[in-house]
């Protein structure tokens, strides 16, 4: 089921970023102001785990704790993180769990989250916006490493994202408590912006140099609805 909104969008051709498989979770006690209950691809649990990657990532009972929430067998597990490993390598995921592709995240998510309550949605901006993210976010050979296909998704709230170079991490603008800083930002029942686009690009130019040294990007959020 859809999340209700009472965002009025203007149609306009916002380019997705990418896509994020993620939970709404109960909002940290230091944002309780804001509601009870957050999605977010900055401050929520993002899925896949990257830790599954790496030698030790993970600290001691971690995964089996997480793999056991999966409800995934030792077999299942091994290719959960086979999966994850070949979508890395071959530059369909970063680091901060964003599919370059629908198909990609459809899949992960029907094949290894089924057993917890994920939503698949989409992050875009429009298009001068996400000329800037272009030029920050690169592979090893220059080209960009974002999705760039026009959102039809199902709009739930907007949000202000800054990607770290290279992709390897993602920062919000409550991490930093920078919404103190914009007393008209108004938030609906899972911690999104409700402002209108407008008014949330106003918000990105305000806190510019702000808090994480990241660009702030103005941020659509879709919900991929099933077919």
């Amino acid at each position: 089921m859809n999340t209700k909104t009472n965002v009025m969008e203007v149609p306009k051709d916002f380019k997705i970023i990418g896509y994020y498989i993620v939970e709404v979770i109960d909002m940290p006690e230091w944002l309780r102001d804001l509601g009870e209950r957050i999605l977010s691809v900055s401050l929520g649990e993002v899925h896949p785990r990257l830790e599954c990657y790496f030698v030790n990532g993970w600290r001691k009972g971690e995964k089996q704790a997480y793999q056991k929430r999966l409800k995934l067998s030792d077999e299942q597990y091994a290719e959960y993180v086979e999966t994850v490993g070949n979508l890395f390598d071959s530059g369909k995921m970063d680091m901060n769990g964003m599919f370059l592709h629908l198909s990609d995240a459809q899949y992960f998510q029907q094949k290894f989250c089924m057993e917890i309550p994920c939503r698949l949605v989409s992050i875009s901006t429009t298009p001068d916006w996400f000329g800037v993210l272009s030029e920050e976010l690169k592979d090893g050979y220059g080209n960009s490493i974002i999705n760039g296909e026009l959102d039809y998704n199902t709009l739930i709230g907007y949000d202000i994202l800054g990607w770290e170079s290279n992709s390897w991490g993602i920062d919000g603008f409550l991490w930093d408590h920078l919404h103190k800083e914009l007393p008209e930002a108004r938030f609906n029942e899972i911690g999104l912006l409700k402002n209108d686009f407008a008014e949330v690009t106003g918000f990105a130019r305000r806190i510019k140099g702000k808090g994480e040294p990241v660009e702030w990007i103005p941020c659509r959020v879709g919900e991929v609805c099933g077919e």
